[in-house]
C-alpha cells in the first residue's frame, strides 16, 4: 500500500525529462523513430493493432501513441522519446480473492521456466546474459507487472522474448510452485526422521514483511478501508493463509488473469514501434478474447468505524509510547485525473513540511515520534484514500490526536492555505518537470499501468502543465479547498479510526498459530503422503543441484559491448578570486542548475561524529538569521529550489584502504533564473540561526522542541528501516572492524547509529540538550575550522556566470576559502568478530565479510567477477532455492576494500544453515575453475559491464569523480581489467583473500536463533 504526500511521488514518477546527455545511441535511430511516427495515424490498423490516439506531450518532449489489439483487445501505449534507455512493461490486472498470495506466488513461479525457455529460473539466468538497466517483476494490490529497460536493441529483443513467454506460456511446474510458494518438507530433506516443516521463498518473504510493524499497520489498515473487495485481502500473501494455496489454484489464476485481453503493454524510447507491435501480435494472436472483469468498488460506510489491532513491540522504543493511530478516509475516483491532481496538492499542503497544518499540530508538538506510516494520499487504488495520524503515542492520547486532526480540517475548510504555500507547491511541480532522470521511462511505464488498470486515461496524466493551468483557474473559486475538505473529510462517513497497540505476546501467539496449522496438516498425513513429501524433497533437492542447459536462452556477447565506457567530461576551474577548486560540467539540463559543496570534516572531535547525521537532518530545522521562522524558511526554499540537503560522506582513496577523506556535502538545485536566490538560501541555511540567547535552548522553547522532533523522527525512521534493509545493516555490523571507512560509516548510518539515536531520544530532555550542544559545536567547527572546501556545478552554458557569482558569494559569506586537500592516513588494525543482534523478527538477515583490496588494485576486478559468480552459481541456489531465503548474494565493495556475502529474509536456522553455506561458498570459490565454464565467466563480465554502463541522471553526471576521486580514465582502466579477468585470476583471488582468511559475521534476527557452534558469538543488544 503506497502512500504519498502528493507531490514527492508525482515528482518521482513523472517529473523528469528523459535522457539526453551521455546518450550513445546513433542519431539515425531517433530519426527513424520520428519518421516511423508518421505511420501511426488515428484510425489506421498496424500489425494487428488499431491506432486510437496520437498525442504530443510537450511537457516531457514525447509523443504517445495509444493502440488496441484487434483480436484480443489488449491495450498498448508506446511513448516515442529521444532516450536511449528503452523500456518494456506488461501489466495484468490481478485482483486476488483471498490472502493466499496467489498473485505474488504466480509472479515468482511464472519466472521459473516457460514453453520456449524450459530451464529453471530463466529470469535470474538472464541477469548475467544481458546489459539491462532494470529487470524486475512486481505485484501490487490489484496488478502484476513485468518491466525491463536496456540501451541495447538486441538485448531488448532477447529480454522481450523471455518476458513474453514467461507471462503467457509459463510451465508452472509442481516443484517450482513448492520452491517459490510453500511446501511441507523435512527440515533436512535427506533425513526422513527430521521434523516436517513449512518452507518456501514467498512464505518466508512474507513472514519478513509481517515482521515490520509499519507493514502490518499499512496492510491491516487497507483491509479495513476496503472490506468485501479485493483490497480486503493480502495480495502478497498472509503467512497464515499462504499454506492454503494449491498448484491448481495457481494455474487457474494464471488462466483467468495472464491473458492478452487482460494485459496492458507499455513501451518507451527510441527503438522502432512497428517491430515491437509485430512481435507482440505474433505472441498474442493465438489467444481468443475473454471478458475483462472489473474490480468491484467498496460499499461506502453509513457511519465511521473504529478498529483496534495488535502488533509486536518495538524493542528500542519507549514501552509507554508505542501506540499507532490514524484517521483514514475513502476519497475520490482515481480515474478523474484533475481531481486526483488536486487531491495530491491538498495532501501535500496538509502534511508536508514545517508550514503544513498537520505538521504544526501533530509533529511539532511532539505528541508522537512521527507521522503514522499510512499518512498521505494513496491513489494506487481506483477509490483513493487519505490518512493522517501518529506513531509513538500513549494509548490515552488517541482521543486527543483525533480531536486535533478534526480541528485542523475545520480550520483549513474555513481559512484555506496561504497563497505563498500554494505557489511554492506549484513551483515544485514545474521544477519537477525539468529534471532529466535516467529512470524516467521506467517510472512512467509503472505509473501509467497503475492508472490504466483502474480505467484511467494513460495519456492525460502526462499533461502536467494543462492541469497546472486548470488548477490556477479553479483556484479563483474561493471554495476550491473548502468544498473538498468538507466533502472528503469533515462530512465523509467512510472514515476509520485505526488503532494499533503492541502486545508482548504477539509474536509468540503468531508462532503458536503456525505450529498449530503445521501440526494439523502433519497429523492428517497418511503414510503415502509422508512418502510423497520425502520423495518430492529429494526430487527438489536434485533439481536444485542440476546444472541446467541454458543453450535455449538468448544472450548478448562480450563483442556486443563497446570497449570504451561512457565518459562525462568535466572541467576543473577554480573560482577566480578565491582559488577554491570547482568541477564544472556543462550539459543539457533543461534549464536546471545543480550544485554540491563538500566541506571537509577531517579533524572533527570524535565525540561529535555520531551527531553528524543529526546535524545534517536538522540543517533547516531552526530557521536562519535572515528568516527565523522555520515554516517561512521551508516555503522560501521550496519556492526557489528543489530543496536543500546535507549528507555526510566518507571516502576511501582509490589506491589505499588506510587513506580516507570525510566531508559534509551540501546540495541544491534550481531553475536557472532562480540560481542567485538558491545560493543565498543555501548560505543562510549553512550559516544557521542565532542561538546566542540561552533561553532558546531550554526545554519548552521552540528550538529545544524542534530538536526533539528531529531526533524522534530519525530514531523512528531508523528502526523502521531495519526490516526492509536488514541485510545492509548486517553487512555494516560485520564490516565495521575491517577498515577505517567502514568503522566511521557504521557510526554515521549503520545499526550503531540507529541504536545511538534511539538512546538519545530515550534520554529525554538531557538527550535533547546534549544534541543541541553537539550540533552547535559541529556548526562552529565548520565555520571556524580551516578544513578544505570544494564544489561541483552541473548546468547548461547560459547560467555558468550566475553560478560562479552565487558560489563565490556563498563562500565569501561563510569564509570558506581553504583549498588544501586533507587526507586522513592511518595504520588501521582490523578486528574480526561474530555478532548476533536479537531483533523482534521472524526471519534473519546475515552477513560474512572479508577484508580485500582498494579500487585501483589489479585484483579488484577479479574479486568483482568472483562475487557475481558466487551469487549466481552458488549462493542463489544454496541459500535462496534450498534454504528458502528471499535473497542471497555476494558483492565486492571496491570503495572500502571489503568482500561480503549476505542473505535477506532468511528463515529460522540461518545461524547454522546459512553460515555453513558461506563456508562452502569459500571452498567452492577456491576451486572455482572446476565448477565454472568460460561461457559463465563471460556472462559475469557482461553483467558487470552492464552495471558500469548504467545511464545517469543529469544531476549525477561526473559526480563520481567529484565524490570519490574516480575519474573516467580510472574507470576505463577498470573496464579493461575486467575484460581481461580469467578463471585462473578469479580462483587465485578466492584463495588469496577468502580461503583460510579471517572474516567477521553478523546475524540480525530472532533471539532464539541457534548459532553456529564452531564460531564464537557476541550478543549485541539494541536496548
Amino acid at each position: 500500500m503506497h502512500r504519498s504526500n502528493g507531490l514527492p511521488l508525482f515528482n518521482r514518477l513523472a517529473a523528469a525529462n528523459g535522457g539526453t546527455a551521455g546518450r550513445y545511441t546513433p542519431r539515425q535511430r531517433l530519426f527513424s523513430s520520428v519518421a516511423e511516427l508518421d505511420s501511426f495515424r488515428v484510425g489506421s490498423h498496424v500489425a494487428g493493432f488499431d491506432v486510437l490516439r496520437v498525442k504530443r506531450v510537450d511537457d516531457f518532449d514525447l509523443t504517445a501513441v495509444q493502440l488496441k489489439h484487434g483480436r484480443t483487445g489488449a491495450d498498448y501505449l508506446h511513448i516515442f522519446k529521444d532516450d536511449a534507455n528503452n523500456v518494456f512493461n506488461v501489466g495484468f490486472k490481478t485482483a486476488p480473492y483471498d490472502s493466499t498470495g496467489v498473485a505474488h506466488i504466480l509472479e515468482h513461479t511464472a519466472l521459473c521456466g516457460s514453453k520456449q525457455f524450459p530451464v529453471r529460473d530463466p529470469f535470474f539466468k538472464m541477469l548475467n546474459r544481458s546489459m539491462a538497466t532494470f529487470m524486475n517483476a512486481m505485484t501490487g494490490s490489484d496488478y502484476t507487472m513485468y518491466p525491463f529497460s536496456t540501451e541495447n536493441e538486441a538485448d531488448f529483443d532477447n529480454l522481450f522474448s523471455v518476458y513474453m513467454d514467461a507471462t503467457l506460456f509459463p510451465l508452472l511446474r509442481n516443484l517450482d510452485f513448492k520452491q517459490e510458494g510453500w511446501r511441507l518438507e523435512h527440515q533436512d530433506p535427506l533425513d526422513p526422521s527430521s521434523p516436517i516443516i513449512f518452507k518456501g521463498v514467498v512464505f518466508n518473504e512474507m513472514k519478513g514483511v509481517f515482521s515490520d510493524v509499519n507493514n502490518i499497520f499499512l496492510q491491516r489498515l487497507q483491509q479495513s478501508i476496503y472490506p468485501g473487495t479485493t483490497y480486503g485481502f493480502v495480495s502478497g500473501g498472509d503467512p497464515e493463509n499462504i499454506t492454503d494455496l494449491s498448484l491448481e489454484g495457481l494455474r487457474q489464476f494464471h488462466r483467468e488473469n495472464y491473458h492478452p485481453s487482460n494485459a496492458m503493454f507499455v513501451t518507451y524510447g527510441s527503438f522502432p514501434l512497428l517491430k515491437r507491435l509485430e512481435a507482440v501480435n505474433e505472441k498474442i494472436s493465438q489467444f481468443s478474447p475473454i471478458e475483462r472483469k472489473p474490480i468491484e468498488d467498496v460499499k461506502r460506510f453509513d457511519q465511521p468505524k473504529t478498529i483496534r489491532m495488535q502488533c509486536p513491540p518495538d524493542p528500542m522504543g519507549d514501552p509507554e509510547r508505542q501506540t499507532r493511530m490514524s484517521l483514514s478516509y475513502l476519497t475520490n475516483d482515481g480515474t478523474d485525473a484533475f481531481e486526483t491532481f488536486a487531491m495530491r496538492l491538498i495532501a501535500y499542503l496538509l502534511t508536508d513540511g514545517a508550514a503544513s497544518p498537520f505538521y504544526r499540530a501533530l509533529i511539532e508538538t511532539n505528541i508522537g515520534t512521527d507521522y503514522a506510516p499510512s499518512t498521505g494520499y494513496d491513489n494506487t487504488v481506483r477509490q483513493t484514500s487519505f490518512s493522517v495520524g501518529l506513531q509513538g503515542i500513549r494509548s490515552s492520547q488517541v482521543e486527543m490526536v483525533e480531536q486535533k486532526i478534526n480541528e485542523v480540517f475545520a480550520q483549513v475548510a474555513k481559512e484555506g492555505f496561504p497563497a505563498h504555500r500554494i505557489e511554492s507547491a506549484i513551483h515544485q511541480m514545474e521544477l519537477g518537470i525539468r529534471h532529466r532522470r535516467a529512470d524516467f521511462g521506467m517510472g512512467l511505464s509503472q505509473s501509467v499501468i497503475q492508472q490504466w488498470i483502474h480505467g484511467g486515461d494513460p495519456i492525460n496524466a502526462l499533461e502536467v502543465t494543462k492541469y497546472i493551468a486548470q488548477l490556477r483557474e479553479e483556484l479563483r473559486n474561493p471554495d476550491f479547498f473548502s468544498s473538498r475538505i468538507n466533502k472528503y473529510f469533515l462530512n465523509n462517513t467512510h472514515k476509520i479510526l485505526f488503532i494499533m497497540e503492541p502486545s508482548e505476546t504477539y509474536t509468540a501467539e503468531l508462532d503458536a498459530r503456525e505450529k498449530e496449522r503445521l501440526q494439523k496438516m502433519v497429523s492428517g498425513l497418511t503414510e503415502g503422503d509422508k512418502t510423497r513429501i520425502y520423495e518430492e524433497g529429494i526430487e527438489l533437492k536434485s533439481m536444485q543441484e542440476e546444472k541446467p542447459d541454458l543453450s535455449c536462452l538468448p544472450t548478448l556477447n562480450l563483442s556486443d559491448v563497446p570497449l570504451k565506457g561512457k565518459a562525462y567530461s568535466v572541467v576543473d576551474r577554480p573560482l577566480q578570486h578565491l582559488g577554491v577548486p570547482v568541477q564544472w560540467r556543462e550539459t543539457a539540463t533543461n534549464g536546471v542548475s545543480y550544485v554540491e559543496i563538500a566541506k571537509s570534516i577531517e579533524g572533527i572531535p570524535d565525540d561529535l561524529v555520531p551527531f553528524v547525521p543529526l546535524y545534517c537532518s536538522a540543517l533547516a530545522a531552526f530557521g536562519t538569521k535572515e528568516i527565523p521562522s522555520v515554516p517561512d524558511l521551508i516555503e522560501e526554499i521550496r519556492r526557489y529550489t528543489s530543496g536543500i540537503g546535507a549528507t555526510p560522506m566518507i571516502v576511501t582513496a582509490p589506491s589505499s584502504l588506510d587513506a580516507t577523506t570525510s566531508a559534509i556535502h551540501f546540495s541544491t538545485s534550481a531553475l536557472d533564473g532562480n540560481v542567485p536566490r538558491a545560493y543565498s538560501l543555501l548560505a543562510d541555511v549553512i550559516d544557521g540561526p542565532d542561538l546566542s540567547d540561552a533561553s532558546k535552548l531550554q526545554p519548552g522553547s521552540e528550538v529545544f522542541e524542534r530538536m526533539r522532533t528531529v531526533v524522534a523522527g530519525i530514531a523512528t525512521g531508523g528502526m523502521s528501516s531495519l526490516a526492509d534493509s536488514g541485510h545492509r545493516y548486517a553487512v555494516g555490523v560485520a564490516g565495521k572492524g575491517l577498515g577505517p571507512a567502514s568503522a566511521v560509516r557504521e557510526r554515521l548510518g549503520g545499526l550503531e547509529s540507529v541504536v545511538f539515536m534511539n538512546k538519545l531520544m530515550a534520554a529525554g530532555d538531557e538527550g535533547i540538550k546534549l544534541a543541541l550542544e553537539k550540533i552547535q559545536q559541529i556548526s562552529q567547527f565548520l565555520r571556524t575550522g580551516q578544513s578544505p572546501i570544494k564544489a561541483a556545478v552541473i548546468s547548461g552554458s547560459s547560467p555558468i556566470r550566475s553560478n560562479e557569482e552565487g558560489l563565490e558569494g556563498l563562500l565569501k559569506r561563510l569564509e570558506w576559502t581553504s583549498k588544501k586537500s586533507v587526507v586522513n592516513s592511518t595504520n588501521f588494525a582490523p578486528t574480526f568478530t561474530n555478532s548476533h543482534v536479537p531483533l523482534p523478527f521472524t526471519v534473519n538477515y546475515t552477513a560474512r565479510v572479508f577484508k580485500s583490496v582498494p579500487y585501483s588494485h589489479e585484483d579488484s576486478t577479479s574479486l568483482m567477477v568472483l562475487a557475481d559468480l558466487m551469487t549466481s552459481r552458488f549462493l542463489h541456489k544454496e541459500i535462496r532455492e534450498k534454504g528458502g531465503a528471499y535473497g542471497a548474494f555476494a558483492f565486492s565493495n571496491a570503495a572500502d576494500g571489503l568482500f561480503a556475502m549476505a542473505s535477506y529474509r532468511d528463515p529460522p536456522g540461518a545461524g547454522t544453515r546459512t553460515m555453513d553455506a558461506y563456508n562452502r561458498a569459500v571452498e567452492w570459490a577456491a576451486d572455482i575453475s572446476k565448477h565454472v565454464e568460460q561461457s559463465e565467466l563471460n556472462e559475469a563480465k557482461l553483467s558487470l559491464l552492464g552495471k558500469m554502463d548504467m545511464p545517469l541522471s543529469a544531476a549525477d553526471e561526473g559526480m563520481g569523480r567529484f565524490r570519490s576521486g574516480i575519474d573516467d580514465e580510472m574507470r576505463q582502466t577498470r573496464r579493461q581489467r575486467l575484460l581481461g579477468v580469467t578463471l585462473e585470476s578469479v580462483q587465485r583471488v578466492a584463495q588469496s583473500y577468502l580461503a583460510g582468511k579471517p572474516s567477521s559475521r553478523a546475524i540480525l534476527g530472532p533471539s532464539e536463533e541457534e548459532l553456529h557452534s564452531g564460531q564464537q558469538w557476541v550478543v549485541e543488544s539494541v536496548n
